[in-house]
């Protein structure tokens, strides 16, 4: 897709982030309260919205009446890596002072931790796409608080954490791109962090307005 296709659809839509916790009830609240204001819904990849069991609640048809778009993702990056997989598979998760750690983000450098997030965005993005607007926007930003907590094993100290993300959205972006090839990824800008630009972004990706 044209870069200026792009920056435009990021800029026009006006997006609200739904919380994957609320409720049925709540929902109906926001959705009604949005109408007129926002143009554009983003819920959470891992969010209750993209399940079959999903497709007939009250407030699903709000969303289509007021015709908006639909957008996935969000603040939770951890969802590329499943935190049941830590008892066995340790070496794919984040270190802190020598110790693995379940949470918040991942090993990046792992080649393993890389396939992992793309098995997870296949099933993920995947599951999305059927319910989202096109051309398919998703948001891929660091779990909310940790933009800069990211691993320091051996391996990873060698990159900035501005660097450690960007190696896990371009193993996202590689699996969009198969996913949907005219879909767009949204990341998170590291504040023009210098090391960052020794790893660059992949074509179907672009900063996600602050």
């Amino acid at each position: 897709m044209p870069y200026n296709i792009i920056i435009n659809m990021k800029e026009s839509r006006k997006r609200l982030f739904v919380d994957k916790e609320t409720g049925v009830k709540e929902r109906l609240k926001i959705i009604e309260k949005a109408a007129g204001r926002y143009d554009t819904l983003v819920f959470s990849a891992g969010d209750k919205f993209f399940t079959s069991k999903n497709r007939n609640q009250k407030y699903m048809m709000m969303i289509k009446h007021y015709s908006f778009n639909i957008e996935a993702g969000g603040c939770d990056f951890s969802l590329l890596l499943p935190s049941r997989l830590f008892f066995f598979h340790r070496d794919l998760f984040r270190m802190e002072h020598g110790k693995r750690k379940p949470r918040p983000h991942f090993c990046p450098t792992n080649p393993q931790t890389t396939s992992r997030i793309k098995e997870q965005v296949r099933y993920l993005f995947g599951r999305a796409i059927p319910l989202m607007t096109s051309p398919r926007i998703f948001h891929l930003l660091p779990d909310e608080g940790q933009k800069t907590n990211w691993c320091s094993c051996p391996a990873c100290r060698a990159f900035s954490p501005a660097e450690q993300y960007l190696i896990a959205v371009n193993a996202a972006a590689d699996m969009l791109a198969v996913l949907d090839p005219e879909a767009v990824l949204l990341y998170a800008g590291f504040d023009a962090e210098p090391e960052a630009a020794r790893i660059m972004p992949r074509k179907n990706t672009c900063v996600a307005d602050e």
